[in-house]
């Protein structure tokens, strides 16, 4: 037999295994449903992307080709042309094509430094405002893997903490804690007891006291007296014609008017028996006059 057709022999159950170990890597690669990459405008997009593609490949312990081979077969769309084009590029200036190569030109594309900049910028203005605990704590680990610097935790928890609403880190910053799951899961706990707080503040009112209570006066209670002048019950028959009935009123004592003694505008006193100026009812020069009948 030729010693080329037993080479063929052997050679083509190699090619066959080989080629169905691959189709079972690719299986499996596709089982952990893989994103698709189309193009998208917004840069994060790419940038997830690329690290939800790392996170499978680190399970499957993929090597460094089946990356790149597995990274390629996820693009469609306009993406897909785009790196069809890069690659011929690249290969033509003679640059080797690998996965590294492929992260680098595939970011610089759809994820350029002017959006990491930013990001990077956003993260360092980074405040609680009107989020939650938990939504805070959500963007704050989401822009911190845009820092270009590398984050120690304990600086990481420092950030935090600064960054909360004052009526929290007034609380949480002097406990110092250096483990950022342990200060967030704390941020969570007084920020809901500072909640549970202002909704008894707002329902029992800023003196402790329930809304509508306290010492407020009620439309029946009965003026008190003045200084300056007597509170003098009006004639019940001054009140039979349509007043309030009954009620306390504020009488002078010098000329019968509704109004206290030290406002009153005459100096000299009236008679309540004439009501006339100058004199009063003891003395009147119609006191012996007897009153005639009608």
């Amino acid at each position: 037999m030729p010693i080329l057709l037993i080479w063929r022999l052997i050679e083509l159950p190699l090619v066959q295994q080989g080629r169905s170990q691959e189709s079972r890597y690719l299986a499996e690669f596709r089982k952990c449903h893989p994103p698709q990459f189309t193009g998208d405008a917004d840069p994060e997009a790419a940038d997830c992307w690329i690290c939800e593609l790392e996170k499978i490949f680190t399970v499957l312990g993929c090597s460094p080709e089946k990356r790149l081979a597995y990274a390629v077969y996820m693009l469609v769309g306009e993406a897909e042309h785009w790196w069809r084009g890069t690659h011929h590029m690249l290969t033509a200036r003679g640059v080797v094509v690998d996965w590294e190569c492929f992260k680098r030109v595939f970011l610089e594309k759809y994820f350029p430094e002017s959006v990491r900049h930013a990001k990077e910028a956003e993260f360092m203005r980074l405040h609680q405002g009107g989020m939650t605990v938990s939504e805070y704590a959500m963007r704050f680990e989401h822009l911190a893997r845009f820092y270009s610097q590398g984050i120690a935790e304990a600086w990481k928890c420092r950030k935090f903490a600064e960054g909360l609403k004052y009526d929290l880190k007034r609380v949480v910053v002097p406990m110092a804690i250096t483990e950022f799951p342990a200060l967030v899961e704390k941020a969570r706990i007084v920020g809901g007891l500072e909640g549970g707080n202002r909704v008894i503040r707002a329902t029992e009112g800023p003196a402790g006291t329930k809304k509508g209570g306290g010492s407020q006066r009620k439309p029946y209670d009965r003026p008190q007296p003045q200084q300056g002048g007597p509170v003098i019950r009006q004639p019940a028959k001054a009140t039979r014609g349509g007043g309030q009935g009954g009620g306390a009123a504020l009488r002078c004592y010098r000329c019968g008017g509704p109004h206290l003694i030290r406002d009153c505008p005459h100096t000299k006193s009236r008679c309540f028996r004439c009501q006339q100026m100058g004199h009063v009812s003891f003395n009147c020069p119609t006191r012996n006059i007897p009153e005639r009948g009608t």
